[in-house]
């Protein structure tokens, strides 16, 4: 701000009014957070595969549900078909039946890459494509992909990298 204070990250946020009194329902909290496990989980130390810390999933969940209360009906019926296609075709395509937040971690990562091969995969598009902004928006997301803040061009690199060169006029003989 202009008195030199540091400037938050809720001071940054665009303040669209809330359309609605909540973004998620519970259902759709409950697979979002089991989509978030599966998409963004990793490998540990021991090669065990784990998801995301519970405090980043739900950081993850709460800036959806913020996201989803602030957006026209027709944006948020359109990640609402998107979720509950993934949460109700993805379980399928490795011949489970029920609830996708109730498969073993393993199985949720599975079906959603083979869901990814389906021609629905668009609906996967959707779900994942929201979930990433939302997910690498966190504050420690710099930090994980090895981000140190500081610009990788040096001064003046940009434009002369984006000047043409001419071709060369030499001509063999």
């Amino acid at each position: 701000m202009a008195d030199g204070a540091p400037v938050s990250r809720d001071d940054l946020r665009y303040e669209r009014p809330r359309e609605r009194d909540v973004g998620l329902r519970p259902w759709a909290e409950r697979a979002t957070r089991s989509i978030v496990e599966a998409v963004f989980a990793r490998a540990g130390r021991d090669g065990e595969i784990a998801p995301p810390p519970d405090e980043r999933v739900a950081w993850v969940c709460r800036e959806i549900d913020d996201f989803l209360a602030r957006v026209s009906a027709r944006t948020y019926a359109v990640v609402l078909v998107s979720l509950v296609a993934v949460i109700v075709l993805a379980p399928l395509r490795i011949g489970r039946f029920g609830s996708f937040a109730a498969m073993s971690l393993p199985d949720r990562i599975r079906s959603l890459e083979r869901f990814e091969r389906s021609a629905l995969s668009p609906a996967l598009l959707a779900v994942k494509a929201l979930l990433s902004v939302h997910y690498y928006e966190h504050p420690d997301a710099a930090r994980e992909v090895g981000y140190d803040g500081a610009c990788l061009l040096t001064p003046g690199a940009e434009s002369r990298a984006r000047t043409p060169q001419a071709p060369s006029a030499e001509v063999s003989p």
